[in-house]
This record gives structure tokens, C-alpha cells and sequence, in this order.
């Protein structure tokens, strides 16, 4: 794996990562439509921001470093490998 030793909020983070993508109600050749053309519309635009969206949604039920990874607002060695299994 990209991170083996990773904690379980990281391990968590990985998994819940995409959670927000379903407030967007789009099938897989619709998503594929909003990832090439960007965040027109309600429904693109919510699958967009499906970081911030995501951290909302688990505010208060998860633990805060699991949400901050998920929010995609912090730089360090986590939120790097998160974003290089995105890319896989």
C-alpha cells in the first residue's frame, strides 16, 4: 500500500474520502461528464466540492483529524498519499 503504517483517522479518511460525491446524485458516466467539463450546475458543482461536503457531513461523528483529511485543508505526509491513491 501507499501508506501501510498509516492510524486508523488516516485509514478512516481513505475510505470516507469520496462520501461527499453522493449529496451530487450522479451516476459513473455523469461524473465522468462533471470531472471533464467542471463544476456547471447544481449537481456538478456539489460533486466538485465533495471534499468540503464530506467534512460536513461527518462533522461531529468522526474524529477531527479523520474530517481534516477529508476536507482536504492540510498539508502534510497523510493528505499526500490521500491525494496519490485519489489519482490511481
Amino acid at each position: 500500500g501507499i501508506r501501510p503504517f498509516a492510524k486508523r483517522p488516516e485509514q478512516a479518511a481513505a475510505l470516507l474520502h469520496d462520501v461527499g460525491k453522493i449529496t451530487s446524485n450522479l451516476g459513473w458516466l455523469l461524473r465522468i461528464i462533471a470531472t471533464l467539463i467542471g463544476p456547471r450546475g447544481k449537481r456538478f458543482s456539489d460533486y466538485h466540492n465533495h471534499e468540503a461536503i464530506g467534512a460536513s457531513m461527518l462533522a461531529g461523528k468522526s474524529e477531527l483529524v479523520t474530517i481534516e483529511l477529508i476536507s482536504g485543508q492540510v498539508d502534510n505526509d497523510a493528505m499526500t498519499a490521500l491525494r496519490s491513491a485519489d489519482e490511481i
